[in-house]
């Protein structure tokens, strides 16, 4: 199985389980993550509580489905960029607001460890679907 597709794969698993030590554990100790909404996590400590917070609390009963690697790049130096498409079940706010199931594309920056990859830096962006068909690159 390509790394790209194991690592999400372990995220997914690791997600609805619940499992946020098994979730942090493919952060890189420096990472950094921007989350749907822009915001900000930086560092090991802070993006694996935040991401326990959230988990614990509106996206308690909201499991992820890996889609698919859409593209993984190598850059110099071994670290590579890759994006994967994901689908969330639908959730609720903490302030009440309830969200309709999403599809989502994460940008991840990865650096090899050992035979794995661990997340450097993570931003996840919601996919609008009233705006995918009307992408200039996508359309026939």
């Amino acid at each position: 199985m390509d790394p790209v597709e194991r690592l999400a794969r372990a995220y997914e698993a690791a997600w609805n389980a619940a499992d946020m030590t098994a979730l942090a554990a493919l952060n890189a100790p420096e990472v950094h993550w921007v989350n749907v909404v822009g915001m900000h996590w930086q560092g090991f400590d802070d993006v694996a509580k935040a991401h326990e917070i959230f988990c614990q609390s509106m996206f308690k009963d909201a499991p992820i489905r890996f889609e698919a690697v859409e593209s993984h790049v190598p850059l110099p130096g071994g670290a590579s960029v890759a994006v994967v498409r994901w689908a969330m079940a639908a959730f609720q706010a903490p302030d009440g607001r309830a969200f309709p199931a999403t599809r989502s594309r994460m940008t991840l920056v990865l650096i090899p460890r050992g035979d794995d990859l661990a997340i450097a830096h993570g931003a996840n962006i919601n996919i609008d679907p009233m705006a995918e068909p009307h992408d200039p690159m996508r359309r026939s």
